[in-house]
């Protein structure tokens, strides 16, 4: 027990504050202790009521570890992630599974830890590595390189682009029933959905036990809607959901996560304007709201 509390207590002060950021990091410190203690939290306070696992903590790491280890940072396939894949796969409870792309903030608010849908980020594989750094050495007598990994666009086989290639395909393959993914349609210069993302190469194609993909299109309160669900590269998802003979249904801005976003901030016109049309005496004429409420895409409908 003294054991675990000295983990917990370092994951308390460890976790979640490496960021990969531009200037590249070597493997996050304390590696090995954060992944563990991690697992630790996760069996027994995190997600004990709602996601529960059985593994062995330490055995895990050692197959993470084993994966990566004393190898070149830029020749690891999916396949070196096999083993801990298996050891950490969870069953993930039907109609639940929600996938994202380009729209991490939003669509964890509105998972809520799973309590309304189930990330890859809320899963066990998911929780070990989010936001950590680790690469191999074939040189370091520690098997990791603690001065600098490469970042995803240095090459294709990056250590942790194939593992959360790996990470998401093994999500995929435990979602069941219907399943839920949210795209942003006001990025800039990006569309909302790529054939090159790790929803179309990884997820898709493995989505074997589902049979709807519900489609939830966000657009950033006053900014620009540049797609929806009937234009853009939505109509390429669509196309590309089909082909899999799944069903799909799209919906522009549910009111579930318009109500999110206002709630970070209520003073946006979007928000200001539903408010005032809520009020208590009735609701206000249509011709109160703005042409935005009345032509498509509705936020509010």
């Amino acid at each position: 027990m003294r054991t675990v509390t000295t983990l917990l207590s370092i994951l308390m002060m460890t976790s979640f504050v490496y960021d990969v950021i531009s200037d590249n990091p070597g493997t996050t410190p304390h590696l090995s202790e954060i992944f563990v203690g991690r697992c630790w939290d996760y069996k027994l306070i995190k997600y004990k009521q709602s996601m529960s696992v059985d593994v062995n903590c330490e055995a895990l790491w050692e197959d993470f570890f084993k994966a990566f280890s004393f190898q070149a940072p830029c020749s690891l396939a999916m396949e070196n992630y096999q083993e801990f894949m298996e050891q950490a796969r969870q069953d993930l409870p039907i109609d639940k599974a929600m996938f994202w792309s380009g729209t991490y903030v939003i669509a964890h608010e509105y998972a809520q830890d799973s309590g309304r849908y189930v990330t890859l980020e809320d899963t066990l594989i998911g929780y070990l590595a989010n936001s950590i750094v680790w690469c191999g050495s074939a040189s370091d007598p520690s098997g990791m390189n603690s001065s600098r990994c490469p970042s995803w666009t240095d090459c294709p086989l990056e250590a942790s682009e194939s593992f959360w290639a790996a990470a998401s395909a093994t999500f995929a393959k435990s979602a069941k029933g219907k399943v839920t993914l949210v795209l942003d349609g006001s990025r800039d210069g990006k569309p909302a959905y790529s054939r090159q993302s790790f929803f179309a190469k990884h997820e898709l194609p493995n989505l074997d036990e589902t049979v709807e993909v519900v489609i939830l299109v966000t657009h950033t309160l006053g900014g620009p809607v540049r797609e929806t669900c009937t234009n853009g590269s939505i109509v390429d998802l669509t196309d590309d959901i089909k082909s899999r003979n799944l069903v799909f249904e799209c919906l522009d801005d549910p009111p579930a996560i318009v109500h999110l976003l206002c709630a970070d901030d209520p003073e946006a016109r979007e928000c200001r304007l539903v408010k005032r049309h809520l009020l208590p005496g009735g609701e206000k004429p249509e011709s109160d709201l703005p042409s935005l409420l009345n032509n498509p895409p509705s936020r509010f409908t």
